[in-house]
């Protein structure tokens, strides 16, 4: 690591500088602006930290979310790349600066990797600086960060550079490494689930392309890289496909993909626009969602000028997966006929590979315009005074905590209704994607015990996480029907007299709450435990993790017994 600063440590600055440059927002004032989704990772953070008190560093509910019914989120939307910020709110800071800190990681990350990407494919430095800032500030991103809130796909982007770097190395280079190939999808999975969906029709459009030259060694190596990506996120992943079976959730009505494409003036647009997206919408209330005009111009440059472009095929086959990219999000295309594609949500998150592939094909570009010393410093800055025009506008905005604010302030209603015109706490759950399809109205629902007509009972009860406690007596009612929404794992237990457990038939209600049998009077406890599936694929990947440390390390010791036999000869 020593060795890579003294070699790099120019490099590393100038990502630092235009990490800030594009950070100045969050860096200039106390204030973290509420925008699209951005109360729904706050809340994320706040739960994860409750979390990890209490001794759960992979929670799959987080118990007292939306009035204490519980809401799973970590079972569809992995929360391990927020573990440092839940470690450093435990720490008391604030949660704005929780969340601040992880958009500057990420962003800073973000530019290393493709930094990192360009520098492997060109050896030349200035062009890895142009890809980078050309990355960094995107006006995808900017939307993303700043508009949207995204933080999950925020966090991918750093590891969209690492996917294409090891599908170079692979596919291109013949090599055999595949770790980076590994991380990238590991990344993904970990970060946002449809980034991941995209990235492997990525890694699938690129096998396609090369399939004609690949070798039984090759194949072995991207199985490797797949395979271990699969088993050290099978914790997640499978519990993920596992609850998804097990019931309808509110993502399954799908939304209409027409509504979301892009009118031919919304390419074109190049200023932060603090707005939604939608078809019907005026420029003016319309958000920016394309790449912005440097990733959308300065390839072409590349394509008509470079007269050496067919020495680089992989840089070609990004520019052109780049473009298509670029356009298909376009309302020329009949997206609300494509059905089958509406966990996309949205046409415009194609710019996210848009502007992942046009990066470095932009780069080679500006060097085939110009390749004097003196042009890329120019571009460099053309690139960061524009980035300054794209988040100066965020000092414009007033709604949004300050780090004096906590989470109970939020749900308290300190700057707005923790409902807003949904029938559950909006602002932890955003748009409630993970709750049963026919979930009730929790805001009248009531936190009581029901019975089989779902008519409040004289029952108290404890709640302590996902455990609750309570004392039936002679309840005529057929079934308990328990204040917590309903997601596989859930069981409930009779404690009798004698001391023994009788397990008791535990199932979900039409409306999505979690039921039980009446099997008598006596102490009912239910508890979610993690599934067989979760019980086992968390072994998977945990055994997994276990052996490529020690075969790392085993290798390492090898290597340095060569070094020792061959220094002593």
């Amino acid at each position: 690591m020593k060795t890579f600063i003294k070699q790099h440590w120019l490099d590393l600055l100038f990502l630092l500088g235009i990490t800030a440059v594009l950070m100045i927002p969050y860096l200039g004032m106390d204030l973290l602006p509420i925008e699209h989704d951005t109360f729904f990772h706050v809340s994320r953070i706040e739960q994860l930290s409750r979390s990890i008190s209490e001794g759960n560093w992979f929670p799959a509910i987080y118990p007292y979310e939306n009035y204490g019914f519980g809401y799973s989120s970590p079972l569809f939307y992995s929360d391990v790349l927020l573990i440092p910020a839940a470690l450093l709110h435990l720490a008391g800071v604030p949660l704005t600066i929780c969340y601040k800190i992880s958009v500057i990681a990420a962003t800073f990350i973000s530019g290393c990797a493709m930094w990192h990407l360009a520098l492997k494919i060109s050896q030349k430095r200035s062009l890895a600086w142009l890809a980078s800032a050309a990355y960094i500030f995107a006006n995808y991103r900017i939307t993303d960060i700043y508009v949207r809130g995204a933080l999950g796909e925020v966090f991918a982007m750093m590891f969209l550079p690492m996917l294409l770097e090891g599908l170079y190395v692979i596919l291109w280079q013949k090599d055999k490494k595949w770790n980076m190939l590994a991380i990238g999808l590991i990344g993904l999975a970990l970060s946002h689930d449809l980034t991941f969906l995209m990235g492997v029709v990525l890694c699938l459009l690129f096998f396609i392309i090369k399939i004609k030259e690949l070798t039984k060694e090759i194949f072995l190596t991207l199985c490797k890289g797949v395979g271990t990506a699969f088993l050290l996120t099978a914790f997640f992943t499978l519990p993920m496909i596992e609850q998804l079976l097990s019931q309808k959730y509110v993502l399954n009505y799908g939304t209409d993909l027409g509504a979301g494409a892009m009118q031919l003036w919304q390419f074109f647009v190049n200023k932060t626009v603090f707005g939604m997206s939608g078809y019907n919408l005026t420029p003016e209330n319309t958000m920016t969602m394309n790449v912005g005009w440097f990733l959308t111009f300065a390839p072409l440059l590349f394509l008509f000028f470079d007269h050496r472009k067919k020495e680089h095929p992989f840089v070609l086959t990004l520019c052109i997966i780049g473009y298509i990219a670029m356009l298909l999000p376009s309302s020329i295309i009949p997206w609300s006929s494509l059905t089958f594609l509406r966990f996309m949500q949205f046409p415009w998150r194609l710019s996210t590979i848009a502007m992942l592939c046009l990066a470095v094909p932009s780069a080679y570009g500006i060097l085939a315009l110009c390749s004097k010393k003196w042009f890329t410093p120019i571009i460099l800055a053309c690139l960061i005074g524009e980035g300054i025009y794209h988040v100066v506008p965020v000092f414009t905005r007033t709604f949004g905590m300050t780090s004096a604010m906590t989470w109970s302030d939020i749900l308290n209603g300190a700057i707005i209704d923790p409902c807003y015109k949904a029938t559950y706490i909006r602002v932890e759950l955003a748009g409630a994607d993970y709750l049963p399809q026919n979930a009730p109205d929790y805001r009248t629902y009531g936190t009581t015990i029901k019975d089989d007509t779902e008519t409040s009972l004289d029952i108290s009860y404890t709640k302590t996480g996902t455990k609750m406690i309570f004392e039936a007596d002679d309840e005529t009612t057929s079934s308990f029907v328990l204040p917590l929404t309903y997601y596989k794992g859930y069981q409930v237990a009779r404690v009798n007299s004698d001391g023994t457990t009788e397990y008791v038939n535990t199932y979900k209600t039409y409306d999505g709450m979690v039921a039980c049998d009446n099997i008598g009077s006596g102490t009912y406890v239910c508890w979610y435990e993690n599934t067989w599936i979760r019980k086992i694929s968390m072994n998977i990947s945990l055994v997994t993790a276990v052996m490529l440390v020690l075969s790392s390390f085993w290798k390492r010791k090898k290597i340095d017994k060569h070094a020792c036999k061959r220094s002593s000869h």
